[in-house]
């Protein structure tokens, strides 16, 4: 996907981001909560801050009001290989601490 969107996220709402790895979130108004698979924290977003997301993004508005979005395109296939890299390395890293791994859902 390599166009500009531009939507709110109502309070309270979570909404995953899988597919826009490489993008970067843009926040208008509100505050927002950011995970992505392999992040060693979450983040907390607020209005004039941006982010280039991550494989397995999940955002949520925690904020009294509606958080008001921007994704822009990515830039480049080198950060969508380094996304996936990334993700694959982190994968890893837990295997080899022995921790147990669901299989990745399949997309349709």
């Amino acid at each position: 996907m390599d166009t500009t969107s531009t939507f709110d996220l109502a309070p309270g709402s979570a909404l995953g981001l899988s597919h826009a790895a490489g993008r970067e979130l843009l926040v208008f108004s509100g505050r927002l909560w950011v995970t992505c698979d392999g992040g060693s924290q979450d983040l907390f977003l607020s209005a004039g801050d941006r982010l280039r997301l991550g494989p397995g993004a999940v955002i949520e508005c925690d904020s009294p009001g509606a958080a008001r979005l921007q994704l822009l395109p990515a830039h480049g296939r080198l950060w969508w290989a380094a996304a996936l890299t990334a993700r694959a390395l982190a994968r890893l890293a837990l295997r080899l601490q022995g921790v147990q791994l669901a299989p990745a859902p399949r997309r349709v």
